[in-house]
């Protein structure tokens, strides 16, 4: 009885005390429960972090090798195109789809100092299997970027057709129902567009429809 009595009047002591000095004791007390909170994190929160690398920038063989597969899958495939002529190194490039002509021409060393540029579009986008003859400006200035040189006359004449992707305004204008509008809008269309694939592509042309086509499929190829 006499012990219950000692521990009511310690615990009025100590509420008495409290109130009397809380201001203080809250001060002393707030960096033992922060320090107490940082150690329970410490050793119950750590096996939830995540790794975290020196180098952020830096991936393991595996990680690069699925970026690396990543990016592929992000690109255009490899396609071969064959350059020869007035450059210093022509051969046969593996390039990827896209590519210009101009990037091309600096895979193969750059032009040679006879090359002529005069007919020649650096700009357009080459294709897989492309044959690609520059000539230099005695053989007249001409370009062939179309199957092979060999099949081909400088004026865009194959076979004894008329190339619709190689044709100058001119020999366009020798198919039957072409005229100097017609002719420059096929080659606006061809540039800015690309080559033609097949021959009835030549129908996008703005003003070129399906008799028209009829009139001239005989004598045009590509």
């Amino acid at each position: 009885m006499r012990q219950n009595v000692l521990i009511i009047d310690f615990l009025n002591k100590l509420k008495s005390f409290y109130f009397a000095h809380k201001d203080k004791i809250k001060t002393a007390a707030l960096p033992a429960i922060v320090g107490l909170a940082v150690l329970f994190f410490w050793f119950y929160g750590s096996d939830d972090q995540p790794e975290i690398k020196d180098n952020p920038a830096q991936l393991s063989a595996e990680e690069a090798g699925e970026a690396e597969t990543a990016g592929q899958a992000t690109v255009g495939g490899d396609i071969f195109v064959d350059i020869d002529g007035a450059v210093k190194n022509p051969g046969v490039y593996k390039v990827s789809e896209g590519t210009r002509l101009f990037q091309v021409i600096d895979l193969a060393g750059g032009l040679t100092e006879d090359a002529s540029t005069d007919s020649l579009n650096r700009a357009e986008a080459v294709y897989d299997g492309q044959k690609i003859t520059v000539y230099s400006s005695d053989m007249g200035g001409a370009y062939s970027g179309e199957g092979d040189s060999s099949m081909k006359s400088e004026s865009g004449i194959t076979g004894g057709k008329v190339n619709i992707n190689t044709a100058d305004s001119v020999t366009l204008q020798t198919i039957p129902g072409i005229g100097p509008s017609k002719a420059a809008r096929i080659i606006e269309y061809r540039e800015s567009q690309g080559r033609f694939k097949k021959i009835d592509d030549i129908k996008n042309v703005t003003g070129i429809g399906d008799m028209t086509f009829e009139n001239i499929k005989e004598y045009i190829t590509v």
